[in-house]
C-alpha cells in the first residue's frame, strides 16, 4: 500500500470517528508500546520471557500500531511541517553522535 493510499484511509478514519478519537487512539497505542517494550527488555536483559516469541511478536505489532498512528498525526499536522522538523532533529542527532565520537576518541 502506498503512503498516499494510507493517508487517504487516515482521512476516512478522521471523518468516521473524529479527530479527537484518532488522537486518543494514538495515546492508547503508545501506552501499549511502552508495555511491550518493557516486556521485551525483561526478555532480553533478565530472561523472564526467554524463548517466548509472543513477546517479540507483540512488540512488532505495537510498533506497527504506533507507526500507523504517527502517520495519522503527521497527516493531520501537515506532512511538510513534520518533515522539516524531522530533518532538523536528524541533523541534531547526527551532530550529537559526532560530538560523542570526538570525545571518545580523545580518551
Amino acid at each position: 500500500m502506498t503512503r498516499e493510499e494510507r493517508f487517504k484511509i487516515y482521512d476516512e478514519a478522521e471523518k468516521e470517528w473524529g479527530l479527537i478519537a484518532q488522537y486518543d487512539q494514538a495515546i492508547e497505542e503508545m501506552g501499549e508500546l511502552i508495555v511491550a517494550i518493557n516486556k521485551y527488555k525483561r526478555k532480553c536483559l533478565y530472561g523472564e520471557f526467554a524463548h517466548n516469541p509472543k513477546v517479540e511478536d507483540n512488540l512488532a505489532e505495537e510498533i506497527a500500531d504506533v507507526k500507523m498512528c504517527l502517520e495519522q498525526l503527521e497527516n493531520y499536522m501537515g506532512q511538510e511541517k513534520v518533515a522539516k522538523i524531522f530533518d532538523l532533529k536528524m541533523q541534531k542527532l547526527q551532530e550529537e553522535i559526532a560530538e560523542m565520537k570526538a570525545r571518545n576518541d580523545k580518551k
